[in-house]
Formats: C-alpha cells, structure tokens, sequence
C-alpha cells in the first residue's frame, strides 16, 4: 500500500527588509523608496549617546545608501572601485572645507584683507588638494564630468554604466599604493 506524495501546502511569508520598515515608520511614505536603506549599528560618538543606546537596548540604526553603495550592490563596480570612489568624494570635501572665515562683511571700508578663494589654509587642506588634482588627473577629461556628477553630486548614472567602471578603474589604478584606501 502506497501513499500518494503529499507536500507541504504553506505559504511562504514575503520577506520585509527592516530598514525599509523602520523607515517608512520614521519618515513620511514619500521618502521611503524600497531599498534606499540599509540597517546598521548606531554610531557611539559621545557618553549619552552610549548611556541611551545601553538603556534603551537599542543599538541598530537605518541610514541613507549613497549613489556609490547603489552601484556597488547593483554590481556595475566592485568594492575596490567603490572605495576609490569614496576616498575622491572625501578628498575633494577635504578640500573645500572651511575652518576659519571665508568672508568679513561687518568691515567694508573699502580696502576688505578677507579671502574669497578657496586657497587652502591649513596642511590637510593643501595636502587633500594635492591627492584631488592627482585623481583628477586619472580621469579621462571627456568623462571626467559624468564622473563627478555621480560621485560627488549623487546623480544617476544612466546608461553610462561601461564608462562610469573605466573611471573607476583608471581611478584605482592610479592612487593605489599612493593613498590608503
């Protein structure tokens, strides 16, 4: 006597990415586009923020994924590139970041002494500027604009994908071994 095969009739329950959750439970729906978030763990800077999360148990955060991380998951780069693509984004930020007084507007007497350059004023900002026009220097100048767009604007990328890889590439090749990545 045999039995007739009988399977499993359940129904499978649909997977729910918990930063998509937590986010549309923190921010209106319209900003909750599916898998612009990823769940990570919750920066400790300071004692209270270390006193909270220990109290509170609650040790988990969402943030925002970069255009880089996107074309990262989506595999038109891989993570070397990627990690050059965001060293060129906190170079050229390095570089334009301002410590002190960029203008003084409260004494225009006529012969104003104030800076409205962007001349580096400290040795990081020299040295960040030096590495910038370094990489620069490794892209090619016909996509060197498409480049930057999406690295350091957040743009989309667009049916660019091959041209946006040589970039990075190029990229790579030339300040690896010259920079920390």
């Amino acid at each position: 006597m045999t039995r007739p095969n009988k399977r499993s009739t359940r129904i499978k329950k649909t997977r729910v990415n918990t930063a998509d959750m937590l986010a549309s439970q923190i921010m209106p729906t319209a900003q909750c586009i599916p898998g612009t978030f990823e769940e990570c763990d919750a920066p400790n800077t300071t004692d209270a923020d270390q006193r909270h999360s220990t109290r509170s148990g609650q040790t988990r955060t969402i943030r925002k994924l970069t255009r880089i991380d996107k074309l990262e998951r989506r595999g038109v780069i891989d993570k070397r590139e990627a990690l050059a693509c965001e060293w060129y984004a906190k170079a050229h930020a390095a570089r334009y970041d301002t410590l002190g007084i960029t203008a003084n507007y409260g004494e225009a007497n006529g012969a104003a002494c104030t800076n409205f350059d962007h001349l580096p004023k400290t040795k990081p900002q020299q040295v960040a500027y030096d590495h910038y026009e370094m990489a620069r220097q490794a892209i090619p100048p016909m996509i060197r604009p498409m480049f930057e767009r999406v690295v350091l604007e957040g743009r989309r990328l667009g049916k660019l994908a091959l041209k946006f890889r040589m970039a990075a590439r190029r990229l790579l090749e030339h300040i690896e071994g010259k920079v920390a990545l």
